[in-house]
C-alpha cells in the first residue's frame, strides 16, 4: 500500500501551520518559563490581592450606581401624587369616574419614568386594593402579570404576593424576570411596600435590575482568581453569587465587620482568602472567596512546571512532533479529498481547515433556504390559489378535487362564504414590535392574523386564508348546519377575531361577511358580497362587522332620483358626534352624506336645499337633547337657517352648514365639561349634607369624633376633615363642638341643669374639656352663663 505524500508546500497549508505550532510549543517554554518563574513567585500574591481588592472596588462604584439610580426611581414614585392616589383609592369612593382616567395617565407617566431610568430594566406598582399591577405603558392584573414578568419555579404567586404585601418594608429580594422573549433570568428587585391603611396593604414598588447586568462586572473576578464573589444584604441573605454551589451559604458571615476586610476560613478541607468591602449607597456588601492555593501553592507549581516542561520538550517533544503530524493530517487530507470532488469552493492558497468549513457551511446554507423557500412557495401557492377561485379563475384544466387536495383545502359540505378582514392602525402594532424591519413587521402581522383566523373557524368549519394589498379575505367551508346557524357562526368568528387579535396584539380589524352559497362555483359572488359590503365602512365606521345580509335589508339606497339618501342609521351617527363634541368624526360623517347624494348621486338643487335642512334639523335636535330649548344656540339665531335655504349654490350651504356644525360641536364639548362639575359638586354637597345631619342625630353621642366619621363615611378621617373644611368653610371638630354647646345652653337655660349634667348629657366626656370649649365658643364660662341665665 501506497503510503501517502505530505505536501509541506504551500504557504498556508495546515500542515505547515502545525508543524511551526508544534516547534513553538517546543520551545517556547524552555525560554519563556525560566523568565517567568523568577518574578511570577514573589509578585503572584501581591498582584492578586491588589487585582481582588480593585474589582471589587469597581465593582462597588457600578453597582452603587445603578442603586442610586434604583433609589432615585423609587423616591420618584413615592412622590408622584397620582401614584399615591391611585395607592390611597381615597380619591375614588368620591369621584369612581375617574379611576381610569388616573390609570391610564398614570402608565403614560411610568413609560415617561422608563424611558428615563433605561439601566434599572423592569419596574412597576402593585395595587393592592385594585389587585392591579402598574407598568410603563399598559396595566394588568396581579395574576397576569407574574405570569408574564415573574413566573419562575423558585418563586410562587402566593409568596410574590406576600412580599409586596409587607408593611413598611424596603429592602432587596433575589427574583426571577421574563423577558420579551419568554426567557427567565435572575434579577435583584427592590422592593418598596406602602404604609398599611386600616390594617390592610396598600401597595409596593418593585424595581428590577437584572443579574447579567450585575455579573457582567464579576467576571474579570471570577477568571482571575477561580474562587466566587457573591453579594449579600444587612442579613447576610445571598442576593447575588457567581457560583452555581451552595458553597457561599456556609460562609462564617460574623466574621465580616467593618466597611471593609479580609480572613482566611476553611471548609470542605480548603482554605478561602475572603475579601469583603460595604456599599457606599445601601446596606448591601460585596464579598470575594479566593483559594489560599492560589496564592502559595502557585509558585512551588510553576517551578516544578518549568522543569518539567524543559525535560518534556527536550526528550519528547521532537518524536512527538513527528508523530502526530502524520496521524493528525491524514484524516484531513481524506475529507479534504472527499470534498473536493463535490464543491469548488477552495480558494487559492487557502488552509484544509477554511476548505471544509466553508464546504459545510455552504450546504447547511442550501439546504436551509431550499426549506425555507419551499415553505414560503407552498404559502403562496395557496393564497394565489385561494384568490383565483374567489375572483372566478379557476383553471378548468386542473381537476377541483386534485387542486383542492394539492394545497389542503378540505370541503366540509357543498356551503362556502367568505370573510374579509381589513387592518386598521397598523401603526400601533408595528410600534409595539422591536428589532425588525418594516416588511418582518407586517410578515409577523399576516402571520398571527392568519393563524388567529384560522384557528377560530376550524372550531365548527373549515377556514382558509390568503392575502391581497389592502384586506385578507378567508375562504370558510362550512359544515352542514341550518342558513341561521351558519350566519350566526361567522358572526360569531368575526367577533371574537376582532376582540381577541385587539386586546392580545393590539391588531384592529374591519370585518365584512358575505351571505351564504351553495357551491365552489359561488365564491365568486360571496367575495364581491364581503367587497361590496366592505364600503359601508365609511359609513358604519372602523372596527366594525358588516354583514352583507344585514347591510342589504336595513340600508338599501333607492334606485331613483326622486328622493336623497339620509336614512336612520346615519342621522344617529351624526347625532351621537355632536353630543359628544367629536367635530373632526361629525365633519366627516356630514362629509359622507354630502358625497353620497352629491356626489355619487347628484340631485337637484331643491331637493339638496331640503337635505340641507334635515341635517339642519338633527343639529338642532342633538343641541335639543344636552338642555332645554332657551339654551339651543341654533334657535336663537334662527336667521342663519334663512340665509341656508336662500343660499345660491350648494358650495355656500355646505360651507354655512359646517360652520354650524362646528359651532354645534363646540356647546356640546363645553355642556358635557360644565356636567362634570356638577356632578361633583353634587356629589360633595350630598357629603356634605350626610355628614351634617349624621352630626345633628348623634353629637350627644360621647364617642362622635373625626374618626367615628371617617369610619361611618369610609373615608380617610383626615381626608374627610379636608373636604368638610373646603365646602362648608369650617372644621369639622368646631362643628361638632358647636352642636354640643348649643344643646348644652338650652340644658342650662331651659332645665337649670348643672355643669356636670349638661356637659353629660350634651356629649362630653370631661368637664374641663366641656368648659374650655364653652369659653372658647361662648367667651364666657358655662357657671357663668348659668348665673346670668337665672338672674
Amino acid at each position: 500500500m501506497k503510503k501517502p505524500r505530505i505536501k509541506w508546500l504551500g504557504s498556508r497549508s495546515v500542515l505547515l501551520t502545525w508543524t511551526l505550532s508544534y516547534m513553538a510549543v517546543l520551545l517556547l517554554p524552555v525560554i519563556l518559563s525560566s523568565i517567568v518563574y523568577f518574578q511570577s513567585s514573589k509578585m503572584l500574591a501581591d498582584e492578586i490581592h491588589l487585582a481582588n481588592n480593585s474589582l471589587l472596588k469597581q465593582l462597588r462604584e457600578n453597582m452603587d450606581k445603578q442603586l442610586e439610580a434604583v433609589n432615585r426611581l423609587n423616591f420618584e414614585l413615592n412622590w408622584n401624587t397620582k401614584f399615591r392616589e391611585l395607592v390611597d383609592q381615597h380619591k375614588y369612593s368620591i369621584f369612581p369616574e375617574d379611576y381610569m382616567y388616573d390609570l391610564y395617565d398614570a402608565t403614560k407617566d411610568m413609560s415617561l419614568y422608563q424611558s428615563a431610568y433605561a439601566e434599572t430594566g423592569l419596574f412597576y406598582i402593585y395595587l393592592a386594593s385594585r389587585d392591579t399591577i402598574l407598568l410603563p405603558g399598559v396595566y394588568r392584573n396581579t395574576r397576569f402579570a407574574y405570569a408574564e414578568h415573574n413566573a419562575s419555579g423558585t418563586l410562587s404567586y402566593e409568596a410574590w404576593l406576600d412580599i409586596l404585601r409587607q408593611n413598611k418594608f424596603k429592602g432587596y429580594v433575589p427574583m426571577n424576570r421574563t423577558t420579551e422573549n419568554g426567557v427567565s433570568v435572575k434579577a435583584l428587585a427592590y422592593v418598596s411596600t406602602y404604609d398599611y391603611e386600616d390594617g390592610k396593604p396598600s401597595g409596593a414598588n418593585v424595581i428590577m435590575i437584572d443579574n447579567n447586568k450585575i455579573l457582567s462586572s464579576l467576571m474579570n473576578i471570577e477568571a482571575f482568581s477561580k474562587g466566587h464573589v457573591l453579594i449579600t444584604d444587612s442579613d447576610n441573605q445571598v442576593l447575588v453569587s457567581s457560583s452555581n454551589t451552595d458553597l457561599p451559604a456556609q460562609l462564617p458571615f460574623g466574621k465580616l465587620t467593618g466597611d471593609s476586610g479580609m480572613f482566611i476560613w476553611e471548609f470542605g478541607g480548603e482554605r478561602y482568602e475572603v475579601f469583603s468591602i460595604q456599599s457606599a449607597e445601601s446596606d448591601l456588601r460585596y464579598i470575594s472567596m479566593i483559594p489560599s492555593e492560589v496564592y502559595w501553592q502557585k509558585a512551588e507549581l510553576v517551578r516544578r512546571l518549568t522543569l518539567l516542561s524543559i525535560m518534556a520538550s527536550l526528550l519528547g517533544g521532537g518524536g512527538l512532533t513527528y508523530i502526530f503530524l502524520r496521524k493528525n493530517y491524514n484524516p484531513i487530507r481524506r475529507i479534504v479529498h472527499a470534498f473536493s470532488s463535490k464543491t469548488a469552493l477552495r480558494e487559492k492558497g487557502s488552509n484544509e481547515f477554511l476548505f471544509i468549513q466553508q464546504a459545510v457551511d455552504s450546504t447547511l446554507s442550501e439546504l436551509d433556504h431550499m426549506l425555507l423557500e419551499m415553505k414560503r412557495q407552498s404559502y403562496s401557492l395557496r393564497s394565489n390559489y385561494i384568490l383565483r377561485l374567489l375572483k372566478g379563475r379557476q383553471d378548468d384544466e386542473l381537476p377541483l378535487a386534485e387542486a383542492l387536495a394539492a394545497f389542503d383545502i378540505q370541503l366540509l359540505s357543498g356551503d362556502c362564504a367568505v370573510l374579509l378582514f381589513y387592518l386598521e392602525d397598523l401603526d400601533v402594532f408595528l410600534e409595539r414590535v422591536q428589532g425588525k424591519t418594516a416588511a418582518q413587521k407586517l410578515q409577523l402581522l399576516h402571520f398571527i392574523v392568519n393563524n388567529v383566523v384560522e384557528e377560530l373557524v376550524s372550531v365548527k368549519h373549515r377556514g382558509y386564508m390568503a392575502e391581497t394589498d389592502d384586506a385578507m379575505p378567508c375562504l370558510v367551508s362550512l359544515s352542514p348546519a341550518s342558513p341561521d346557524e351558519h350566519n350566526s357562526d361567522l358572526l360569531q368568528v368575526a367577533r371574537s377575531a376582532q376582540e381577541f387579535l385587539a386586546q392580545t396584539y393590539n391588531i384592529y380589524l374591519t370585518v365584512s361577511v358575505s351571505r351564504v352559497h351553495h357551491g365552489i362555483r359561488q365564491l365568486q359572488q360571496a367575495y364581491q358580497e364581503a367587497l361590496d359590503a366592505m364600503e359601508y365602512k365609511l359609513v358604519m365606521g372602523k372596527q366594525e362587522i358588516l354583514s352583507y345580509e344585514e347591510i342589504e335589508r336595513n340600508i338599501t339606497r333607492p334606485d331613483t332620483d326622486s328622493g336623497y339618501f339620509y336614512p336612520l342609521q346615519l342621522e344617529q351617527q351624526l347625532i351621537n358626534y355632536v353630543k359628544v363634541g367629536d367635530f373632526q368624526s361629525a365633519v366627516t360623517a356630514l362629509d359622507d352624506i354630502l358625497q353620497l347624494n352629491l356626489s355619487n348621486h347628484p340631485v337637484k338643487i331643491p331637493l339638496a336645499r331640503c337635505l340641507m335642512l334635515d341635517l339642519v334639523g338633527t343639529l338642532i335636535k342633538s343641541i335639543g337633547e344636552l338642555g332645554p330649548a332657551q339654551d339651543n344656540i341654533l334657535l336663537q339665531n334662527p336667521k342663519r337657517i334663512d340665509r341656508l335655504s336662500s343660499a345660491e349654490t350648494l358650495a355656500e350651504m355646505q360651507e354655512q352648514l359646517k360652520s354650524m356644525l362646528k359651532e354645534a360641536c363646540e356647546y356640546a364639548g363645553a355642556r358635557r365639561l360644565q356636567n362634570v362639575q356638577e356632578n361633583r359638586n353634587r356629589a360633595l354637597n350630598d357629603l356634605i349634607s350626610g355628614v351634617t345631619a349624621f352630626i345633628d342625630g348623634h353629637f350627644t353621642d360621647p364617642g362622635l369624633n373625626v374618626s367615628m366619621l371617617g369610619q361611618h363615611f369610609d373615608l380617610k378621617p383626615t381626608y374627610l376633615s379636608k373636604l368638610f373644611k373646603e365646602q362648608s368653610g369650617e372644621a369639622l371638630l368646631d362643628t361638632i363642638n358647636k352642636q354640643r354647646i348649643g344643646w348644652a345652653k338650652q340644658l342650662i337655660q331651659e332645665q337649670r341643669l348643672t355643669v356636670n349634667e349638661a356637659a353629660e348629657k350634651s356629649g362630653f366626656n370631661d368637664v374641663g374639656t366641656f368648659i374650655r370649649t364653652f369659653k372658647k365658643i361662648e367667651g364666657i364660662t358655662p357657671g357663668k352663663y348659668k348665673e346670668v341665665t337665672e338672674d
